[in-house]
């Protein structure tokens, strides 16, 4: 007999039974849900579903056509898969699988925002799931405006997120272009695409294989080191604070290494090149870069690594000699050949490992020869005398490679021999700091997954077309982000699983290929066209089952295996 159990959703309880059906050939039942109706809560009685007339069809037409399937039905049997459909469901109720069929939508697309209804049309991502609402703009702008200001529900995708993502985490800050001011959000700042015009910075957290938990919207003009202590101590709050955060040099100033010891946090990153600790550290690797005791491997690649460990102080003020009498908490990093060393206690420190990558002491000894030579080709162009006045301006900081005189009218280049040596023995060298990892193998491990968030910022500007905003409300510039952000999680773990290969496909090549599965059709049942070789085998390493001969599509509304579980548990 027919179970009945109650989803609450908003103010109202919908009612639903739930059988177990066995099918020919199928080792195990499929549990069929049915909607009766909304429960009213005054007369105990269920208020019955209306009954669609003869002839009204789930969608618009009833004529024969053919659509795309391929393509939606993989990303979303893979949202379903990676808990990401259940996710959005208790986060945003049935609206959840409005937000996902959009960045499915957007992921097969890879245009502007503007195309998701047209994409839609043309591909079965409404019809799989259920969806009878169509996307027009004027639905789209309410829907993200509506998405942007529901903060509370977006606070708990995130905390979902974070909660399946391991205990490595990745941080990195990008900025996104702007044609207005979005709110007072758009700013001028650091534009690290080198456009002019006003951003927005996004902050994100990755997984260690780089897909997204979680994002962060800042102004354009905030730096990226100020971001840190509000980032870290959401994910605490959120539920992982035992994760070891990886981040790049932009956040490892002494104030932000102190606030994360301090507050018992975990983490990876690399030294800032001009403090005098990390410089102190290379010229100590210098002189014992050939020391065979210091090699190490990791990844196929030779590293010397020189262990030592570090204390963060409070500066020395030249006005007061370090007195704490007008105390502004700035840091500095110190080794212990700093009297101040002694005085911090262990659980204060911090471990740095001063390395030397071999392989990437050739890359940079490549980039510095080519940059030198073109800058002295481009000097030679120019009057002598014109050139020795504009060394500076020509070739900024690469100007202290050159000594530059003019004999017999005539422009002689000399490269400064000491300053190529110094290149030299520090090229590949770099130094990174810890807490909370054991050893120099854990915090490379660790560190290998940075990559992935770079390449995440890369997906969302060009891939999935959020270099430029042109949007002016705040609120619907959020919504567009939340639908970015599932769309980005779908294509970020797509790439993941193909990183396995030897020659890894482009993600973008796979869901060209998958689109090209077709079905014709219309209405409730839908047939599928020949599948290749090539794509059945590209579902089946994704653990996704290939369509059948037929399709058939169903008006019931998702409801996650968990969910239907728990409310039987709770109904009478």
């Amino acid at each position: 007999m027919p179970k009945v159990f109650y989803v609450q959703r908003g103010k109202k309880r919908y009612a639903y039974t739930s059988t177990s059906v066995y099918e020919p050939g199928s080792k195990y039942p499929k549990t069929v849900n049915e909607y009766l109706g909304v429960l009213d809560e005054n007369t105990g009685k269920i208020i019955p579903k209306k009954k669609r007339a003869a002839g009204d069809n789930l969608f618009e037409s009833d004529s024969i056509s053919g659509k795309r399937l391929g393509g939606s039905w993989f990303l979303l049997n893979l949202a379903e898969q990676i808990g990401l459909r259940e996710d959005l469901f208790r986060s945003f109720g049935a609206e959840g699988d409005a937000v996902l069929a959009c960045a499915i939508a957007q992921a097969l697309s890879g245009g502007p925002f503007t195309d998701v209804e047209d994409t839609m049309n043309g591909c079965m991502v409404r019809e799989l799931m259920g969806i009878r609402k169509s996307f027009t703009s004027p639905r789209m702008s309410e829907m993200t405006r509506i998405l942007g200001s529901a903060f509370h529900n977006t606070e708990n995708l995130f905390e979902r997120r974070l909660a399946r993502a391991g205990d490595s985490l990745s941080y990195d800050l990008t900025s996104v272009s702007t044609h207005s001011n979005i709110g007072g959000w758009g700013e001028w700042g650091y534009n690290r695409d080198g456009e002019s015009l006003k951003q927005m910075n996004v902050g994100l957290i990755t997984d260690k294989k780089g897909i997204p938990a979680m994002f962060e919207l800042y102004p354009g003009s905030v730096s990226d080191v100020s971001t840190l202590e509000r980032t870290v101590d959401r994910v605490k709050e959120m539920g992982k604070g035992d994760c070891v955060m990886v981040m790049d040099r932009i956040f490892g100033s002494a104030g932000n290494l102190e606030y994360m010891i301090a507050n018992g946090y975990s983490f990876a990153l690399p030294g800032k090149k001009g403090t005098k600790c990390v410089k102190s550290l290379i010229s100590k690797l210098v002189k014992r870069r050939h020391d065979a005791d210091l090699w190490r491997m990791h990844d196929g690649t030779v590293y010397t690594v020189l262990e030592a460990e570090v204390a963060i102080v409070p500066k020395r003020k030249p006005s007061d000699e370090g007195e704490d009498s007008n105390d502004t908490r700035e840091y500095e990093l110190v080794l212990d050949d700093d009297e101040r060393f002694c005085d911090v206690p262990e659980d204060m420190r911090m471990k740095a490992y001063a390395c030397h990558d071999s392989r990437k002491s050739a890359e940079d000894l490549n980039t510095l020869m080519a940059a030198l030579n073109g800058i002295e080709q481009k000097l030679r162009k120019m009057d002598p005398y014109a050139a020795m006045n504009g060394l500076k301006k020509i070739a900024g900081g690469y100007a202290k490679y050159f000594d530059l005189s003019v004999i017999d009218g005539k422009l002689n280049i000399e490269r400064r021999n000491n300053a190529m040596s110094f290149a030299y023995n520090r090229g590949g060298t770099f130094v990174m700091f810890s807490n909370g990892l054991d050893s120099w193998d854990d915090m490379m491990a660790c560190y290998d997954c940075r990559t992935y968030v770079e390449q995440a910022f890369d997906t969302l500007k060009n891939e999935l077309d959020g270099g430029r905003w042109r949007v002016s409300d705040p609120e619907t510039a959020r919504g567009r982000l939340i639908i970015k952000f599932v769309a980005l999680i779908l294509w970020c773990t797509v790439s993941a699983e193909l990183r396995k290969e030897k020659k890894p496909e482009p993600v973008r090549t796979v869901l060209q290929s998958l689109d090209n599965i077709l079905a014709v059709g219309s209405g409730d049942r839908w047939r599928v066209l020949e599948i290749t070789k090539k794509n059945r085998t590209a579902m089946t390493s994704f653990g996704i089952g290939v369509p059948g001969k037929f399709v058939e599509i169903s008006d019931r509304m998702y409801i996650p295996e968990s969910v239907r579980r728990e409310a039987l548990g709770n109904s009478d």
